[in-house]
């Protein structure tokens, strides 16, 4: 990100041209929407979106993303009610037909 700095006091001596920074950017109050990992988002048929658990298998749900975090987490828009269980992580790719098994954490890998 390029940003353009403003002093409001003028520093002596002035920082050299280039230097690097480290900021955080507050940003305003933003609605509570949902938050899902980015490994979920998958793209079928031209569209972008995720895999829900549904009572008659796997559904695909079309999604709108928002902003997104740096450790992989993106907010979602429009398409995704809070609670609801999504598939993040398959080896392979899915299909509504496809069998797939639970697991509340892949083996190996830290949460």
């Amino acid at each position: 990100m390029l940003a353009k700095i403003v002093f409001h006091a003028q520093p002596s001596p002035l920082p050299p041209l280039g230097e690097l920074a480290e900021v955080t950017v507050t940003l305003g109050d933003e609605p509570l929407l949902p938050v899902i990992d980015n490994a979920a988002i998958r793209h079928v048929n031209g569209q972008r979106g995720v895999w829900t658990l549904a009572d008659s298998g796997l559904k695909f749900l079309p999604i709108v993303l928002g902003r997104s975090t740096l450790d992989g987490k993106v907010q979602v828009l429009e398409g995704l009610n809070d609670g609801e269980r999504i598939v993040v992580y398959s080896e392979k790719a899915l299909t509504a037909d496809s069998r797939i098994q639970i697991v509340e954490a892949i083996p190996g890998i830290a949460p």
